[in-house]
């Protein structure tokens, strides 16, 4: 894990987003048609995006386009798959196996996954709209991986930071990472003095007037 991706993780996406919100990048957090669905829900790394697209039929070579990128994932990264919302499964277990070995740590779909009783036996992040027990062969095909794309309502670039928790998935440009978690660290810790204040006896409205945070 880089040192980005660790203090990340001391973090949370709500007060991430705040900080987004303050530099002024108001639509980084994806729609909650996702759900944390494997073991751990919390994850942090870098985004391998893939573009999928709708399909009516079965290709005479199929998953040549996914494949390739699950065995292209690196240390540290965390594959954001853009799909329509076809329904069958896009991930699955062999997947998730072999995305592992490459030290990918979860990967977020907006779109369905199968096998979930053995993903959820790997300590292996997974984001998605649900489950479905159809293979995605005539129904969805990967196209491009590693460019820019929009999952879940969020632009994702390849590289961009993501972290996702019991809130929601949050993306950080990789542009912006610096300052985002200067930000974000700080309002952690004015959080944290509220709270004691708060557990002290303060009102909320009091708290808020002095530390402008809630």
């Amino acid at each position: 894990m880089d040192d980005v991706a660790a203090r990340l993780s001391a973090l949370y996406s709500a007060v991430v987003s705040d900080a987004l919100d303050e530099i002024g990048i108001r639509h980084a957090t994806m729609t909650p048609v996702l759900h944390g669905l494997g073991t751990p829900v919390r994850m942090v790394g870098q985004a391998a995006t893939l573009e999928v697209v709708a399909v009516d039929e079965v290709p005479e070579e199929r998953y040549t386009v996914q494949f390739g990128a699950v065995d292209q994932l690196r240390e540290g990264e965390i594959m954001v798959v853009a799909a329509p919302n076809v329904a069958s499964a896009f991930w699955g277990e062999l997947i998730t196996t072999r995305a592992m070995v490459n030290g990918c740590v979860g990967a977020v779909v907006d779109g369905y996954s199968r096998d979930l009783h053995r993903i959820r036996g790997h300590d292996f992040g997974l984001w998605a709209r649900g489950t479905h027990p159809a293979d995605s062969a005539g129904r969805l095909e990967a196209v491009r991986g590693r460019v820019p794309v929009t999952c879940a309502g969020v632009r994702v670039d390849p590289g961009d930071y993501v972290l996702a928790d019991v809130d929601g998935v949050v993306v950080v440009p990789a542009g912006v990472v610096a300052d985002v978690l200067e930000l974000a660290e700080e309002k952690a810790r004015t959080e944290n003095t509220v709270r004691e204040t708060l557990r002290a006896g303060a009102t909320i409205t009091q708290t808020y007037d002095e530390y402008g945070v809630m």
